[in-house]
Formats: structure tokens, sequence, C-alpha cells
């Protein structure tokens, strides 16, 4: 005794059985996914937060040495300083800074680290140039000096030319 519908019957259990098998496929890739895309997720942020402790750090250094080279800088103004050894004691401490600095990336912070550098070259440089110039400022002094003298001795002679 077979049944009249056994082929309604198959039909409906192989669409249930289809509907079945996609419905547990979508549970099973949802669930998936779920696990799988985070995972990517987590290692790329990972990653991006060691890029940025490294940079903050790097930071953090980079601040402490132009600290120090400030400091350095404004030693040189100190009475009896040895200028010539603090100058290459700056000098080395920039070499230090400039090789310090990270590969030239994309970002505005190699440009700005290496304008930074530069620019307490150009502050050695100048400190320099004025310290030679102050010397200059005392040699126009005594020459000032020694103008007005010669010139109340010229006054003095015409006078003395006049009288006679």
């Amino acid at each position: 005794m077979k049944p009249k519908n056994s082929k309604d019957r198959r039909s409906a259990f192989l669409k249930f059985l289809a509907l079945f098998v996609v419905t547990v496929g979508m549970v099973v890739a949802a669930v998936y996914f779920n696990f799988r895309v985070p995972t990517k997720e987590n290692d790329l942020l990972r990653a991006e937060s060691k890029f940025l402790n490294e940079e903050t750090k790097f930071q953090s250094n980079f601040y402490k040495d132009m600290e120090k080279v400030k400091a350095m800088i404004d030693s040189l103004d100190v009475p009896g300083a040895q200028i010539d050894y603090e100058s290459k004691m700056i000098s080395s401490k920039l070499v230090d800074m400039q090789k310090s600095l990270p590969t030239k990336d994309s970002t505005y912070l190699y440009d700005m680290h290496s304008s930074i550098v530069d620019m307490y070259l150009e502050l050695i440089a100048n400190k320099q140039k004025l310290r030679s110039l102050s010397d200059a400022e005392n040699t126009i002094e005594e020459y000032k000096d020694a103008y007005e003298k010669c010139s109340q001795d010229l006054k003095q002679a015409e006078r003395e030319l006049r009288i006679k």
C-alpha cells in the first residue's frame, strides 16, 4: 500500500531539506563571520596601537632630547663656559637626534622633526655670530672713545693754531 501522494511528500521533504540546509548554512556562516571578522579587525587594531605606542615613545624621547639641547645651548651664555667643547657636544647631540628620526613617510612628522633639528643648528650658528658681534660691539665702543678723544685733540690743535 503505497500512499497516493508519495510524490508530493518526497517533493515537500526535499524542499524542507533544501531550506533546512540553506538556513543552517546561513547560521553557520553568520557565526563564522561573527568570530572571524573581529579577529582580523583586532589584529589590525593591535598593529595600529603598537605603531601609535612606538610613535608616542619616540615623541617623548625626542622632546627630552630637545630640552637637553635647549639647556646646552643656554649654557653657552654662561660666563666661563668652554664654548668650543659645548658646541661640539651640542652638534653631536643634534646628529644623534637626526639619526634617530624614523624613515621619511607620507606624514608631516618627519619634516617637522627635521625642521626642529635644522632650527637648532641655525640657533647655534646665530649664537656664535652674536658672540662674535658682542666682541665687535666692545671694539666699536673703543673706537668711539678714540674718535671722541681725537676730535677733542683736533679742536684743541685748531684753537692753538688760531691763537698763534
